[in-house]
């Protein structure tokens, strides 16, 4: 009998970056848990899943932004076992992984093998260098020191109240104090000194045997007598023992003031890594490349990258690195890396082009889509209702935001900044008079004008690529010299040239110090004051107050979107595309139905008036006024239009999920309470009115219910507008875990409830023509077949998408303001998008259709026969857009041989 041998099977592939999906994984959703939904994301268009962090974190850590260990892949998350699992899965459909990496912060604490080893050996341990330290502090009681600002009141006191206690640690082999969840080890040279003060002789051999012996159990006993916990004795050999360690324990209020480690923002657990150092880069990236060598990751997304200190060299030697393992890599895998930061940038900013990377996560692209869905005859309206509650002007709340910010989260780092520049003033200018009262005056005034997140100076580029970080501290120094008086000037200039490496004589050491600091201060201040604080403050339409939007503009024209469409092909066209996030502060289709709100500019002032009216009688009258005030009821009620649930069986969630909202947006806008100063009275009043707003049975939420139902056609449409946009304009669309469906949820962690994929699969699968699904439009059905159409499309025309020219196509007649359109062209693919755009003037019914009469004077400038990938309907030239689909103006078409191409492929879904 003859046999036939196996065909050789074939090598995996990689597909070019089309478009990713972006999951959330912990211990409750695993890699094992993303390996059996492949198929799903499949067959719904997708190219690449996005992988939140998956190295190991700290316990318990639902993020993963926490990084515990380098070396190690997360258990709880499905270690390697459960990413090789997904990785097969995804290669068995062609499909790729990005993963998402955090090399600007670690976790801090017991679990941190690094972090402790630090705190157990100080400057001589080999981490040292690994954390962004500074052993040489202004005060000396922390030289060589690390504060550790843990405790919950000043050290005498939980001393006093014996809430420290010496234990040994048989696996570690050494001491540990413990105080409540935290533990500290003990310097190694102090285990004989513990030894002597308990009058026990320590042993030859290891500890940890030693104690298991009886002499070494009977040495144990004694050293917990010694330093027993609420003795004057214990008490005192506590005080003396942690005199001698490497870190000082000191009262958590005290970290802003003293602290003398970089963090991440303003969080006391999350310690900053020095990726400048190269032996720093290639011990924390070992892993990384060896995954990507494996052929296990196929690009990477960077976490925070303004956070680090040379933001463009470590992209630099991240690509450099990342190229030099392609040749090891699976055959067919061998494609380029991607590398995306998660990078905000301001209106006039740009990604730079020297740093290699593939783009932007998408941040500037919510801004840019939300603009153009905007009414701009919204701002002055909402402008003048909104006085009546707080400051008109955006930039008046953020800059009183961050002098807050820099007289509380960022003392430390301000002042230590300060200190720095009067050292160079007496060495540099010592007949100047140059005071370090007015040095901090005048940095206060640059740092309050800052108009981006941070410059890149440390970098050390090429003059040409500096030119845009000199107009940016031009900007800031221009800001300055109008808030600073004359006699301020000098100063202000002799500043201005030292942070620019301008100012003869400065040492390159001591410049580095100096614009490193600067940098790694402008970053967090900004986002703090910004999307942290003053963000929850302004409320004046909250759906412009999102990470990457400005707050201050309220709307874009077309003409502005179309420009900045074609200027995102030519410079970073495989950049990610997102409308929601895990960082997000409301969900895409949320801030879609807030939209409105702006469409409705006289409408939504009377309404919101009579809501204050209706519950006047729940506010409740504290000491120094009423709960809430009008600017945070204001901001519930936007709250609940925007998350209110398209089904009655989803409301029973809402008054958890709403409170620990606005608990969180209270204590961010730190106006009535706070995070460190919680103000127990204000908070319980404003429960106790939302509980009232929550009622059934009340007279408000029947207000509110049919004030939702009126806007909620129209925001579906706006719903719509934003996906189909998202899904065709140049880059690569992102679609957040289990946004396929319509997203109103809130910020993290609302934004990151368990998702029902089973669900999702089975609506994929239905073969519901389009119109029938624009019927039952509540169960997000509709939103989900619209994004895999354009997916499948992508799939079988990636050039189309990837390369394929932008024109914008202006409509033409009465209506065409509420149109958008372009095209994309490349050789002989074309496809056409039109979106709506301010729909509810266009009384969208029940089933989103508008009346078709009203379109049959406004038409698009296109030439041939296009064929709707939606329905199949299909629109000759010069044809009123009246001729379109049962969803107006809402579809995608093609050629009509593209068309026939189209479903040759098997790529189409039912129309």
């Amino acid at each position: 009998m003859t046999t036939t041998p196996d065909a050789p099977r074939p090598e995996p592939q990689i597909p070019a970056l089309r478009a990713t999906a972006r999951l959330q994984f912990h211990r409750r959703f695993t890699l094992h848990d993303a390996a059996k939904i492949v198929p799903y994301f499949a067959a719904l268009g997708i190219s690449h899943l996005y992988a939140s962090p998956l190295l190991s974190a700290a316990p318990g850590s639902t993020h993963g932004y926490d990084t515990a260990d380098w070396q190690r892949l997360d258990p709880d998350r499905g270690g390697e076992e459960g990413l090789r699992a997904l990785v097969a899965a995804l290669r068995a459909h062609e499909m790729g992984l990005i993963l998402d990496i955090v090399p600007n912060h670690m976790g801090v604490g017991p679990h941190n093998r690094w972090w402790q080893d630090v705190l157990a050996h100080g400057l001589q341990s080999r981490y040292a260098r690994f954390f962004d330290i500074d052993w040489t502090p202004p005060d000396p009681a922390l030289k060589e020191k690390i504060l550790l600002p843990v405790l919950g009141a000043p050290l005498d006191e939980v001393l006093d109240k014996g809430e420290i206690a010496l234990h040994f640690a048989p696996r570690l082999g050494g001491f540990m104090l413990h105080y409540g969840d935290h533990r500290f080890p003990v310097a190694p040279d102090d285990t004989r000194q513990i030894l002597a003060v308990a009058a026990a002789d320590a042993p030859a051999h290891s500890l940890a045997e030693w104690f298991e012996s009886s002499a070494g159990a009977d040495a144990q006993a004694k050293v917990s007598a010694v330093f027993a916990q609420g003795t004057p004795v214990g008490r005192a050999h506590l005080a003396e023992l942690l005199d001698r360690q490497h870190y000082r324990l000191a009262w958590w209020r005290t970290g802003d003031d003293r602290l003398n480690w970089r963090r991440f923002f303003d969080v006391t657990s999350l310690a900053a890594l020095r990726m400048e150092d190269e032996a720093v880069f290639d011990e924390t990236h070992a892993l990384i490349f060896d995954l990507y060598r494996d052929g296990l990751i196929d690009g990477v997304r960077i976490d925070h990258v303004d956070g680090l200190a040379r933001p463009a060299e470590y992209c630099r030697r991240l690509r450099e690195r990342l190229e030099t393992s392609r040749a090891a890599r699976p055959a067919g895998l061998r494609a380029a890396p991607t590398i995306h930061v998660e990078k905000i940038l301001e209106e006039t900013e740009s990604l730079p082009e020297i740093w290699d990377v593939t783009g932007t996560t998408g941040y500037d692209f919510l801004d840019q889509v939300s603009l153009v869905l905007h009414d701009p005859e919204a701002s002055l309206p909402l402008t003048a209702f909104w006085e009546r509650f707080g400051p008109s002007a955006y930039r008046t709340v953020q800059r009183a935001a961050r002098l807050e910010k820099m007289e509380s989260s960022f003392y430390g780092e301000t002042n230590r900044l300060i200190d720095l520049l009067a050292e160079a003033a007496e060495r540099l200018a010592p007949g100047r008079d140059f005071t370090r009262h007015a040095i901090a005056t005048v940095l206060e005034a640059i740092l309050l004008g800052f108009p981006v997140y941070r410059s890149y100076f440390a970098d050390r580029l090429p003059p040409d690529a500096q030119k845009a970080d000199r107009r940016v501290l031009a900007h800031a120094v221009t800001d300055a010299r109008r808030h600073l008086p004359p006699y301020r000037r000098p100063l202000l200039g002799w500043i201005h040239d030292l942070l620019r490496g301008d100012l003869a004589g400065l040492e390159p050491e001591a410049w580095g110090e100096i614009i490193t600091r600067f940098e790694h201060l402008t970053a967090p201040l900004t986002a703090k004051s910004g999307e942290d604080t003053a963000f929850y403050r302004y409320n004046r339409l909250l759906s412009r107050n999102d990470v990457g939007c400005d707050p201050s503009r309220i709307a874009a024209t077309p003409d502005w979107f179309h420009e900045r469409m074609q200027a995102r092909l030519d410079a970073f066209p495989r950049a990610l595309l997102v409308t929601a996030t895990h960082d997000h502060k409301r969900g895409e289709d949320a801030r879609a139905r807030l939209m409105l709100l702006g469409e409705a500019k006289a409408a939504w002032p009377e309404t919101a008036e009579s809501w204050f009216a209706l519950n006047a009688a729940h506010r409740a009258k504290l000491a120094d006024g009423l709960a809430p005030s009008r600017a945070d009821e204001l901001f519930i009620y936007q709250t609940l239009i925007a998350a209110w649930p398209l089904h009655e069986a989803e409301t029973a969630a809402l008054p958890d999920r709403l409170w620990a909202y606005w608990q969180k947006a209270l204590r961010e806008a730190a106006r009535h309470t706070s995070w460190s100063l919680p103000d127990e009275a204000y908070e319980t009043a404003c429960r106790a009115f939302l509980a009232a707003l929550l009622d059934a049975n009340g007279p408000f939420r029947p207000e509110l219910e049919r004030f939702v139902a009126r806007l909620a056609p129209a925001a579906a449409l706006n719903g719509l507008a934003q996906t189909l946009l998202r899904v065709t304009v140049p880059g690569v669309p992102d679609l957040y875990q289990g946004t396929e469906f319509w997203d109103h949820s809130l910020v993290d962690p609302d934004n990151r409830r368990p998702v029902d994929f089973d669900a999702r699969d089975k609506a994929l699968a239905e073969t519901l023509p389009f119109a029938a699904l624009a019927t039952s439009w509540r169960n997000g059905a509709i939103k989900q077949r619209l994004i895999a159409t354009v997916l499948r499309h992508r799939k079988a025309y990636p050039d189309l998408f990837a390369e394929g020219r932008y024109t914008p196509l202006p409509a033409i007649g009465d209506l065409a303001e509420h149109v958008l359109a372009f095209r994309r062209d490349h050789e002989d693919q074309s496809l056409l998008v039109i979106a709506p755009r301010l729909p509810l003037a266009l009384s969208p019914d029940d089933a989103l259709s508008t009346p078709r009469t009203a379109w049959n004077g406004t038409r698009l400038p296109v030439e041939g026969r296009w064929k709707s990938l939606l329905d199949e309907t299909v629109y000759e030239p010069g044809e009123s857009l009246a001729e379109l689909g049962r969803i107006l103006p809402l579809d995608v078409l093609v050629p009509d041989s593209m068309a026939t191409d189209s479903m040759a492929t098997g790529d189409r879904v039912p129309a």
